[in-house]
């Protein structure tokens, strides 16, 4: 590789680096406005909770005041972790495919430099077949390994949700009893 293209790779491998942090900044500041807003939401609530409390006339009103904020919350909890949910889903898949692109890129890089090198050595059709087969097989071992983690990524976000939905029809049910 000449010294110009190694240059050149070192500045695109950078330019590639700055690029996820970029993203990942961006997931990490659409974190940061949801807890704000939900913040935000919270204090709003508690002040016209407190507001509420206090023009109670009686026990009987504080009481269904307490259940019926008790009967939102699990609710509101669960859009709120579905919202961070989706916003990691969202900078997950950004950086997958960032990540991938940036790899097809190397493997092309290499192998045209692979081929520039051998290009007029003896006995370089061997030696390339060898170097393209361990690119296939580094290849066959990345798709699968990536296959797996989304296999496991879409395995937590179904028993995240399945837990979430639990946890929701048991403060429900918990609530509807004590009411009851």
């Amino acid at each position: 590789m000449t010294d110009y293209r190694f240059v050149e790779a070192h500045k695109a491998s950078v330019g590639a680096l700055f690029a996820l942090a970029s993203e990942a900044f961006a997931g990490v500041e659409q974190l940061a406005a949801l807890n704000l807003q939900a913040i935000k939401t919270t204090l709003v609530e508690f002040e016209r909770g407190i507001e509420a409390a206090l023009a109670a006339k009686s026990p009987a009103d504080l009481l269904k005041l307490q259940s019926a904020a008790l009967q939102v919350a699990p609710q509101k909890a669960a859009d709120y972790g579905r919202q961070v949910k989706e916003i990691l889903a969202a900078a997950t898949a950004a950086q997958r495919k960032a990540v991938e692109t940036r790899v097809a890129e190397v493997q092309a890089k290499f192998l045209e430099a692979v081929n520039g090198v051998l290009k007029n050595a003896p006995g370089n059709e061997a030696t390339l077949a060898l170097v393209k087969s361990a690119v296939a097989a580094a290849n066959s071992a990345y798709d699968s390994m990536n296959k797996a983690s989304k296999q496991v990524s879409n395995a937590l976000e179904a028993n995240v949700a399945k837990v979430t939905e639990t946890a929701v029809d048991a403060s429900r049910n918990a609530l509807a009893t004590i009411e009851a």
